[in-house]
């Protein structure tokens, strides 16, 4: 077995990956002809007016790391939107991705062209992937041009999901390795540990689980197919039955595996799994959330991709999240192998792969993705199952190409005039499929001007005359998280997909029964949506609202005027003319009654066992925080003599950094109005102290009577050992893989 591994590893030669770099690299221009086109812009989607996810978090979030690593900080605790949050253990900051980094020299709108580059990764990976199923070069390019233009992929691009951008270009790379893993019966592991790191650090967990739970099934039915079934002739699992031996080295490589690619990641992991403990997942999403996946009638985009047209994308996300579509070139070829090319090696594989994906993409509809909600962990943290089409589009991609050369047979080799007709005819496939899904890509990508983008508005002039660390009350529309962020302003509400548990219980909190608050700001908020008490804890001192808003008790108008939407884009020839046709007219309405940020208070209500479900909220809303402060159980002395509510000053206020100067005239508690979180710390006149959850999401720490100094800071929990582990693991990777090429250069010698 060892002396047919060599012949069993498929590389192909210089020339033949030049080759398909540039043609994979034309076919993602032409694609993304508009960028090209207008190379300084910023990629969107064709719909909603340039609003995506790109424009509306990643560009801001993309910048927050590399401001830290310029002030020569560590990227812990981002304080501006609710309440604050950890920027380290969030994967879409995507903080140890290493392509990523160039966002942080280049700025984030290099991320348009970096999503581009993955595609042709995505691509390069495909036709390796073909290539190691011991397809022809001119075949394998089918492959590498459909893995590039996926439509599914394209789609989310144009949404704006960068992280899912970033894990789609190592899917076929985790199969091509894992393909080089099988056929070496184990011993080719390390590719594999690294392309699922690789696809994990990417940003995005969801797709990178599901990944490693398809190649988990498909080792355990290569196994099964090999061990109990004669394979067939020219199989690829293997040259010859598995015996009991082989297939226990195969289970101990592949826990090899696992184990290192944990320890590669493991420091984007604790953290990330600390913070999904606190998250409002970490108990699983109930089918009916977790579930939401393709319905039947999804099925007619395989052949009519123009039903999901960009009008239906104007009003609301949705549509290309379940683009259920490969093109009909990719499809037509699909069939093919399921008719003619079954005998090809790892076909029957594939065809059982895409099966399963498909149907775990229709969620709670399908039987499948039922059995796996109630019996595997982690699936019911991630909503959408129909993500998992970004692993279907890349079998699709193979099984293409497997189709077009089933279609062959041997008689491309046959001949010097066979062998010219297929190199022909693959030309033409390949244009066809180019210009096939260029064209669907030339309906969902479009591009918008950095101007387009508002910025430097009247109400970020407001603010910026302002300054404090009180919070403001706006939704997107008038005033943005991006703005927020470039004006160093703390939003009580704002989009950030990984909410905590405490913060939605202080909003349910605030917000009284049939309210429409939307916690991340898409829909404008109401007066009418708030508790008044709750937002003056809060420390909301301003808020920003539509013009027609009437004045209301507490709440004195201070500022009014117009600003243009938060993204507009002129029809004119000049793609770089600043828009300002479409405007917004809004009122600043300052808050007569907030509560300072930092305060001390003595009386305590005690909530006790209520830790769960809605009794906490309930308790909330009916205390006064000027009077009183929510803990689980008071720890002050008994009976001791208790300090009246007094404002605390705020000495200096950093991202991972709060000094507080306090003085109580009794017992009492210093409450911090930013978000409680395990990863803060507390000292007490240089002495550490412990931290208490207060009123739901806040900060407490004990005080006796007298002038304090409080200092809180910020430590990503678990950051240390993980750094440790992942540094050394990583050199380990690094040391066996040179040793590798060593070997491998003196057996060519």
């Amino acid at each position: 077995m060892n002396e047919s591994i060599p012949q069993l590893i498929v590389s192909p030669t210089r020339r033949e990956r030049f080759a398909a770099a540039c043609l994979i690299a034309l076919a993602v221009l032409f694609c993304f002809g508009e960028l090209v086109q207008n190379p300084n812009q910023i990629l969107v989607g064709a719909h909603r007016g340039g609003e995506n996810d790109l424009t509306a978090y990643f560009l801001r979030a993309l910048d927050l790391p590399g401001k830290a690593i310029v002030e020569r900080r560590l990227p812990g605790w981002n304080p501006h939107l609710s309440l604050g949050s950890p920027t380290w253990g969030n994967p879409q900051s995507l903080l140890f991705y290493p392509p990523n980094w160039i966002c942080w020299w280049l700025g984030s709108l290099a991320a348009s062209w970096l999503m581009v580059a993955h595609h042709w990764w995505a691509g390069f990976g495909t036709y390796h992937w073909a290539r190691q199923l011991r397809l022809r070069h001119m075949t394998a390019l089918i492959a590498g041009v459909v893995g590039a233009a996926a439509p599914y992929a394209i789609a989310h691009t144009a949404e704006g999901h960068f992280p899912q951008t970033c894990v789609m270009a190592w899917l076929p790379w985790a199969f091509w390795a894992f393909e080089r893993f099988l056929v070496t019966n184990g011993r080719r592991w390390l590719g594999v540990s690294v392309c699922l790191a690789m696809s994990f650090l990417g940003g995005h967990v969801q797709e990178s689980f599901y990944l490693a739970m398809l190649l988990s099934f498909c080792l355990l039915f290569s196994l099964c197919t090999s061990f109990f079934d004669r394979p067939m002739k020219g199989d690829g699992d293997a040259s010859e039955r598995r015996t009991q031996a082989q297939v226990k080295q195969l289970i101990g490589f592949w826990c090899l595996a696992g184990v290192v690619t944990i320890g590669l990641v493991l420091v984007e992991l604790l953290p990330t799994f600390s913070n999904s403990r606190l998250s409002m997942r970490a108990s699983g999403l109930p089918l009916s959330l977790a579930g939401d996946g393709l319905k039947w009638s999804h099925i007619s985009l395989l052949w009519n991709s123009q039903s999901l047209s960009t009008e239906s994308q104007a009003t609301s996300f949705g549509g290309w999240e379940f683009c259920f579509h490969f093109g009909i070139v990719p499809a037509l070829l699909v069939m093919a192998a399921m008719v003619i090319g079954r005998q090809r090696p790892g076909t029957r594989r594939l065809l059982v792969l895409l099966l399963v994906t498909v149907l775990f993409a229709f969620g709670a509809r399908s039987p499948l993705f039922r059995m796996c909600h109630a019996w595997l962990p982690g699936i019911a943290s991630f909503r959408s199952p129909a993500r998992a089409l970004y692993l279907s589009s890349m079998i699709v991609s193979v099984l293409a190409a497997i189709g077009w050369e089933s279609l062959w047979s041997k008689s491309a080799d046959e001949g010097a005039v066979r062998s010219r007709s297929f190199r022909f005819a693959s030309i033409l496939v390949i244009g066809a499929i180019v210009f096939e899904l260029g064209t669907f890509s030339s309906r969902a990508i479009a591009t918008i001007p950095q101007m387009a983008l508002r910025r430097d508005s009247s109400i970020s002039q407001f603010f910026r005359e302002h300054h404090s660390v009180d919070r403001v009350l706006s939704g997107i529309g008038l005033y943005d998280d991006r703005e927020a962020h470039h004006d160093s302003v703390q939003k009580l509400l704002g989009y950030e997909p990984f909410m905590f548990l405490r913060y939605a219980l202080f909003l349910d909190a605030l917000t009284p029964e049939g309210s429409k608050l939307d916690p991340g700001g898409f829909q404008p908020p109401s007066f009418r949506d708030l508790h008044k008490p709750l937002v003056d804890l809060a420390g909301v001192r301003y808020a920003v609202m539509p013009a027609e808003q009437r004045d209301i008790s507490g709440w004195k108008r201070v500022s009014s005027g117009t600003v243009p939407a938060e993204i507009v884009v002129e029809n004119g020839d000049d793609p770089q003319s600043a828009p300002s046709s479409k405007s917004w007219s809004y009122s600043i309405f300052e808050n007569q009654t907030v509560l300072p940020r930092a305060f001390v208070i003595g009386t305590v209500t005690e909530s006790g066992t209520a830790t769960q479900g809605s009794k906490l909220p309930r308790l909330l809303e009916q205390i006064n925080p000027r009077e009183t402060v929510l803990l689980q159980r008071d720890i002050l002395p008994e009976g001791s003599e208790r300090t009246p509510f007094v404002e605390a000053k705020i000495e200096s206020y950093t991202d991972n950094e709060v000094r507080v100067r306090a003085t109580s005239s009794g017992h009492g508690y210093l409450v911090l109005t930013d978000l409680f979180h395990p990863g803060w710390s507390a000292t007490v006149d240089d002495q550490p102290t412990t931290i208490l959850p207060a009123n739901i999401a806040f900060r407490a720490v004990s005080l006796e009577p007298g002038e304090h100094s409080i200092v809180f800071r910020f430590a990503v929990p678990g950051w240390k050992a993980g750094a440790i582990v992942s540094i050394f693991t990583w050199l380990a990777v690094f040391a066996i893989s040179v040793r590798g090429m060593v070997i491998s250069a003196r057996q060519r010698g």
